[in-house]
C-alpha cells in the first residue's frame, strides 16, 4: 500500500473513533477543511509538521500514521 493511502486510512479511522469532524481536526492542525479532506481521500499528502500534529492529537507515532510501526 502506498504511503498516501495508508495515511488516509489511518487518519480517517482515528478521527471517526474519537468523534471529531474534519473541520475540528483541520482547526487543530491549522489546515483548511478542504486540505484535510484531501488527506483523507489520499489526493494530497500532509506535511511533516501536520503529521506531527496529527500524531500528537491521536497520541500515536508518525511511524504508525505512515505505516512504519
Amino acid at each position: 500500500m502506498d504511503t498516501k493511502k495508508t495515511i488516509a486510512k489511518r487518519i480517517t479511522e482515528l478521527r471517526k473513533e474519537r468523534g471529531f469532524t474534519q473541520q475540528q481536526v483541520a482547526d487543530i492542525t491549522n489546515t483548511s477543511r478542504s486540505a484535510y479532506s484531501q488527506y483523507e481521500t489520499a489526493d494530497r499528502q500532509p506535511s511533516i509538521d501536520t503529521l506531527i500534529k496529527l500524531a500528537d492529537l491521536y497520541k500515536c507515532s508518525v511511524d504508525y500514521l505512515i505505516g512504519r510501526y
